[in-house]
């Protein structure tokens, strides 16, 4: 019932169109019900991980984070690619750049990996141009 009214909301111009790889089809198939479309799929999951990811970022905000700190983050990921394979390891980077027993890494090494998702989320964000990114993770 609740993804029939999340359906009813969308607009034709909000319109989304993808091509995806074939485990990725394998994945939105393993998760279909009969008659349903992979697309209602593919928002679906795309809904669960905005919200994954603003899990993360509550957990990151606890880490309480100062603005030099977050900033120092940034510049240490600055020109760092990540794919979903390899977002989790975030603080292996940081550890590269920053040393293995940096209480920034330290930091970063303690967040699950929803938080480490959301870390690398703002700050490809920030790298592309979205310095209000940072806000969603600095101490206030």
């Amino acid at each position: 019932m609740a993804r029939k009214a999340r359906e009813e909301k969308v607009s034709v111009a909000n319109f989304v169109g993808l091509r995806v790889s074939p485990d990725l089809l394998a994945f939105l198939d393993a998760r279909r019900r009969p008659g349903e479309a992979r697309g209602a799929v593919a928002r679906e999951c795309l809904g669960r991980y905005q919200v994954l990811l603003a899990h993360g970022l509550r957990e990151i905000q606890g880490l309480g984070l100062t603005e030099d700190e977050v900033m120092k983050v940034m510049e240490a990921l600055n020109g760092v690619l990540y794919t979903p394979q390899t977002a989790h390891l975030v603080w292996a980077d940081l550890a590269d750049r920053l040393g293995d027993e940096h209480s920034l890494t330290q930091k970063i090494r303690s967040l699950s990996p929803a938080g480490r998702f959301a870390l690398v989320d703002v700050a490809e964000r920030f790298w592309k141009g979205d310095r209000e990114a940072l806000r969603e993770i600095i101490r206030e």
